[in-house]
């Protein structure tokens, strides 16, 4: 009888009567990440050895002899779907490159630097200056007018050592409404063109300037930087007449608070960017019509109704030695609020419970009370973890903080969390998840949570940082987050290039792992420790597994093994 069955089921694997090839089809066209190829090139090991032998060129695999031609299976008559799709692919390939080299696209922005003679010239080599959509002068001497094509409707302008001549009103002949001014130097007061809608000017320079903007009733975005220190007259800078369409302002510069009443800030603002000078007397509020505000600078003290009812994000700066912070200062339908590093009592009173995505600190942990529609919470809270959180959240990053919480707990309605992972000083080129653990905010049932799990179940993407110098060679152990969580994509930063892993456990516990969505990687075979019997086996019976980054010159060297790196002498590869 098992002959019998042998026989049958190889025959059927060989037969032509098998998956047809528009079935195959259908498979490769739904496969969404390169680890779904691997596992289906093994279920069957000579469809696999076929795939080799044919891609080895495209992708790298050991042990392979593409020349042979000895050795003919049965199963490499039926690769006519990969082949055909990698052929079809190929050819496209070369076809599309064929007809853009035959016929480029056109092209639709240029740099000019040095004289106007110069700029001319080059213009001339252009094949269709009216596909020109974006001008860049860089260095430009020369004058601006010059080069105006009327197809431009996007220009910067760097200003290194010489001020260009600006055009006058009547001389802007191009439709602009995208202009950029980064400069060293002040330039005189000139008039833009009116058709602006996005202004950006960027004084790299301590001079106090003037603006002269009156005439740009279409603009709608505003930004102005500068690097000087003294407060700047507010009646330096004239804002469109009308400025009914302004809806961006972002000041980026120290104005004089005795010389701003609240009529300076348009009427239709949307999104206020300023720093808290701007508010040092006590009868100016920022724009009441803006939903999203971002306030540079320590403010101090916030007086009662100083935000608009109808502000949904907002990013400020406190200082928890100096900030007193009253309740109710935040608006009820507040939904972003980023105080980073600051500590609040954390209740309605301070924090809306309208509030989705939260960046606090947490003052007296054991007595929080999160908003109860919370998705998205980043702190660097010292001593003590959070960990009333509401079922709804999704995201969570522990950021970096002085005094590091004992273990942090990780509610089991998380989907990503963030954290820095740190060595010890008896390891110090071994870094780890930080302490952790799992609590049930969700009513999750405990079997979907086994207790040796360091992570939520839920959990499928994990994003570390590693916190310590980029020039040395270091470990990272990983074999708790595979064996011990559900985690299906880990990011890992601060290494230079941000290195993605896509984890696939299988069956047998061996560990599929790979870079992004390359075919860089491999299947690691974990070894259990030697005192584990086959009857008692469990997923903290492997041992330690680490990936090791060498380093090798300006980049490193990455490998998995089962021991950590052992110096951090970048001198010894």
């Amino acid at each position: 009888m098992k002959d019998s069955s042998s026989s049958l089921s190889s025959s059927l694997s060989l037969s032509p009567g098998g998956i047809s090839e528009l079935l195959i089809l259908k498979i490769i066209n739904y496969i969404e990440y390169n680890q779904d190829i691997v596992c289906l090139l093994m279920t069957c090991k000579a469809y696999y050895r076929e795939f080799k032998k044919k891609y080895a060129q495209v992708i790298t695999f050991k042990d392979i002899d593409t020349q042979s031609t000895s050795q003919r299976s049965i199963i490499g008559t039926y690769m006519r779907p990969f082949k055909d799709i990698y052929n079809a692919s190929l050819a496209t390939i070369r076809t599309n490159k064929n007809h853009e080299i035959a016929n480029p696209p056109p092209q639709t922005s240029t740099t000019l630097s040095r004289t106007s003679v110069e700029a001319i010239e080059f213009l001339k080599t252009i094949k269709d200056t009216t596909k020109l959509t974006t001008l860049v002068l860089n260095g430009f001497t020369g004058d601006i007018k010059d080069v105006l094509l009327a197809s431009v409707d996007t220009m910067v302008i760097d200003i290194k050592v010489h001020v260009p001549r600006f055009p006058t009103i009547s001389q802007w002949t191009c439709a602009l409404t995208h202009l950029t001014i980064q400069s060293s130097r002040i330039i005189p007061i000139v008039h833009l063109p009116p058709t602006l809608e996005d202004l950006v000017i960027n004084y790299r320079c301590r001079d106090i300037f003037s603006l002269d903007l009156s005439n740009l009733v279409a603009l709608k975005q505003l930004h102005i930087m500068t690097l000087c220190p003294t407060p700047i007259p507010a009646s330096n800078i004239l804002l469109p007449n009308p400025n009914t369409s302004l809806t961006l302002l972002n000041l980026k510069m120290l104005l004089d608070p005795t010389s701003i009443n609240q009529s300076f800030f348009p009427p239709n603002l949307e999104r206020f960017f300023g720093d808290q000078s701007l508010f040092a007397t006590t009868n100016i509020k920022p724009p009441q019509k803006a939903t999203s505000i971002a306030i540079g600078g320590i403010m101090k003290k916030i007086p009662p109704n100083f935000f608009p009812p109808c502000l949904l994000e907002l990013d400020l700066i406190l200082d928890n030695d100096s900030t007193v912070l009253d309740p109710w200062v935040f608006p009820h339908g507040l939904e972003i609020l980023d105080i980073p590093h600051f500590s609040v009592k954390m209740s309605p009173e301070f924090v809306p419970d309208s509030v989705v995505r939260l960046e606090v600190n947490v003052e007296n942990p054991e007595f929080a009370i999160f908003p109860s529609g919370l998705i998205s919470f980043t702190t660097s809270t010292n001593h003590e973890s959070p960990f009333n959180y509401p079922p709804t959240l999704r995201h969570l990053e522990y950021a970096k903080c002085q005094h590091p919480p004992p273990f942090i707990y990780l509610p089991t309605s998380l989907e990503t969390f963030q954290c820095i992972i740190t060595n010890s000083k008896g390891t110090p080129f071994i870094y780890t998840l930080p302490s952790t653990l799992v609590i049930n905010n969700d009513n999750t049932s405990p079997t979907d949570n086994p207790l040796h799990f360091i992570l939520p179940s839920r959990l499928a993407k994990l994003i570390i940082y590693k916190d310590g110098p980029e020039n040395e060679s270091f470990s990272i152990r990983i074999d708790p987050i595979i064996n011990c969580s559900n985690v299906q994509h880990l990011s890992i930063t601060n290494i230079g290039p941000r290195l993605d892993i896509h984890i696939r456990r299988l069956d047998n516990g061996d560990v599929l792992l790979n870079s992004g969505d390359t075919f860089f990687g491999g299947i690691y075979r974990q070894r259990r420790m030697e005192s584990t019997t086959f009857g008692n086996r469990s997923p903290l019976d492997f041992r330690a597994l680490y990936l090791n980054f060498k380093l090798n010159g300006n980049h490193f060297n990455l490998y998995p093994s089962n021991t950590p790196i052992k110096s951090i002498d970048t001198n010894i590869i």
